[in-house]
């Protein structure tokens, strides 16, 4: 009887020091977790104005790769189709691209080299924003793994890349980057910073966003 009642605070205190191990370990996984999620890549329109200065600054360095998803896709929507296209863009989507032109245009494009995936709904969103003539190339919409080296291969020192591709591609880059996972609307442009061995999303602009985001507030 005595070794009875002479266990039991032993089994009690072990239980309480299990529990604290359970607990300590699920805060630790808790915090781990928040602290190595992916981070989101910053919408432009919305964030502090340093980083569109760095951003301009990267631009004018021919330092940025930049991504440019296709306009509306008219087999995803019920509205007429440009030129009948039943693979390509809507017509509603041209106010859009032709304000995109004159975005991109500002922006400069005088040290930029263009291309464009061949798939119709982006060759005709590339016909929209960049009148220049301008190659096609699969990668942009196959969408493999090596998506990030193959842009890499592309970009000239000194000399902007702009890629027309597909929402896919773009998600590819996330993965590739370790950013998180973004919904990017169509016309949405990323912008990547290569100016080194690691690449870094400089952020992202949707369509309708170019004026927010090239004055953004404080």
């Amino acid at each position: 009887m005595l070794l009875k009642f002479g266990l039991k605070p032993v089994m009690t205190r072990t239980k309480k020091h299990l529990l604290a191990a359970v607990c300590a370990v699920t805060a630790v996984m808790a915090v781990t977790g928040f602290v190595v999620a992916d981070p989101q890549p910053a919408d432009l329109s919305q964030s502090p104005s340093t980083l569109t200065a760095d951003l301009l600054a990267e631009w004018r360095d021919g330092d940025v790769i930049v991504l440019v998803r296709h306009l509306e896709r008219c087999s995803r929507v019920d509205a007429a189709c440009l030129e009948e296209e039943a693979t390509g863009i809507t017509e509603r989507s041209t106010m859009v691209g032709l304000e995109l032109r004159e975005q991109f245009a500002g922006l400069g494009l005088g040290t930029a080299d263009i291309y464009s995936s061949p798939l119709v709904r982006t060759s005709q969103t590339r016909a929209l924003l960049f009148p220049e003539s301008t190659a096609y190339e699969d990668f942009l919409y196959q969408c493999k793994d090596n998506f990030v080296q193959e842009a890499l291969a592309k970009k000239v020192p000194g000399r902007n890349l702009v890629l027309v591709t597909h929402s896919s591609c773009m998600d590819e880059v996330n993965e590739n980057l370790a950013y998180g996972e973004v919904d990017y609307e169509y016309g949405a442009s990323v912008f990547i910073n290569v100016e080194s061995d690691t690449q870094q999303i400089l952020g992202f602009i949707d369509a309708d966003d170019w004026t927010r985001a090239l004055q953004p507030h404080s």
